[in-house]
């Protein structure tokens, strides 16, 4: 096994504003975690610091106009024209640096990506990626760029010649969805929100791709309150059928952490524990795997969660050498820690008949309608 953390103290450097809900200095939390916990203190870890993309790399996806206008905001200044392309808006502010920042991203993602494509590593996790929602020509959603896009055209263009992406967040990767739709070449898998309560308000179970990509765009739209046992049972539902039939050469995942109770944007009620198991998952499926951070706006709980997330990712047992210390209680604990889990969270029985109805008939629309398409097993034979 050889494994990379991609971080840049960098990114500290950067703000979208005080009261934004984004925060990138939430990279080094995670790091100075993952450093108390030992979990850089094996021979096959290391962890890498990321140079920002040259300028050109961003063409790779997204319009020269675009890039253009990005650029036009690293002063901070703002101008009207720049609304046009998603730019000043409360979701995305200009900020002195922004296009700075952008470049520090897409490089740290295609470090990574490099590191998978070479051989040098099989495990690579840089939190803060995941800009899952940024389009060709415009910037949305806190996310200025696709970091994702670019890493997975790279991979494709390296001989890869089917990537899964798989995206955990709570909002659904409209920017990556569209940037796939129509081909075959990468599965897009993405459990989140539905729409009909969530930004974007897309990611609907009836978004299935078009032309070769028809049935290889998969989405899993979850109703609010859903917790860790409906996550968890949806997930295995959906995903290890879809990654056996596939078979794919290397897995990209936003492992946003928005999908937990206390998030302040999203409603959804799982704990750190069904995402944990999640996590599990994503790691048995394929001996690659490109992670990426994604969203997660409670603060303490993601750098807890991120933490887990690594750790499981290398098979390590967190271990807290401060434990009993002055200043143990860290991260959302009010006492000294001997593990990072979250307490276990049940809603009550009548509203979880009602997610469960409701998300059972989205898993039942995939495996009636994907399925086939993909080529999965059925328990009694073969689509």
């Amino acid at each position: 096994m050889k494994s990379v953390f991609v971080y840049a103290s960098q990114f500290d450097r950067f703000s979208l504003g005080e009261s934004h809900p984004f925060k990138p200095y939430k990279a080094t939390m995670v790091y100075e975690l993952c450093y108390r916990f030992g979990l850089f203190d094996h021979p096959w870890i290391r962890v890498f610091e990321p140079q920002p993309a040259a300028e050109e790399v961003l063409a790779e996806y997204h319009s020269p106009e675009f890039i253009d206008a990005l650029k036009g905001a690293n002063s901070g200044s703002f101008d009207f024209t720049m609304l046009h392309y998603g730019l000043g808006s409360n979701d995305n502010p200009i900020f002195k640096g922004v296009f700075d920042f952008s470049l520090l991203v897409v490089g740290a993602t295609i470090a990574g990506a490099e590191f998978i494509a070479s051989g040098q590593a099989d495990t690579v996790f840089s939190p803060v990626g995941g800009l899952h929602h940024g389009g060709r020509a415009h910037a949305e959603g806190f996310c200025y760029v696709n970091d994702i896009v670019i890493a997975i055209k790279r991979l494709l263009k390296q001989g890869f010649q089917r990537v899964l992406y798989v995206d955990i967040d709570a909002h659904h990767g409209n920017g990556v969805q569209d940037a796939f739709y129509d081909t075959d070449q990468v599965m897009f898998v993405s459990l989140h929100q539905t729409g009909e309560t969530l930004y974007p308000g897309t990611g609907f179970e009836t978004e299935m791709g078009e032309g070769k990509g028809y049935g290889y765009t998969v989405n899993v739209p979850l109703a609010e309150y859903t917790d860790d046992e409906t996550y968890v049972r949806a997930f295995k539902a959906i995903y290890p059928p879809l990654v056996q039939a596939y078979k794919p050469d290397c897995v990209v995942a936003q492992i946003g952490m928005d999908t937990l109770k206390k998030d302040p944007l999203t409603n959804l009620r799982l704990t750190n524990n069904g995402y944990c198991q999640v996590i599990e998952e994503i790691r048995k499926s394929c001996p690659r795997i490109l992670a990426l951070g994604g969203g997660g706006y409670s603060v303490p709980d993601v750098v807890r969660g991120w933490t887990l997330a690594w750790a499981l990712l290398n098979g390590i047992e967190p271990v807290d050498h401060f434990a009993g210390s002055v200043g143990g209680g860290v991260y959302g604990h009010g006492q000294d820690i001997d593990s990072l889990r979250d307490q276990p969270h049940r809603i009550s029985d009548t509203l979880k008949k009602a997610v469960d109805r409701y998300v059972d008939s989205k898993i039942a629309y995939i495996v009636d309608h994907v399925f086939p398409i993909v080529g999965v097993r059925k328990a009694t034979g073969t689509v």
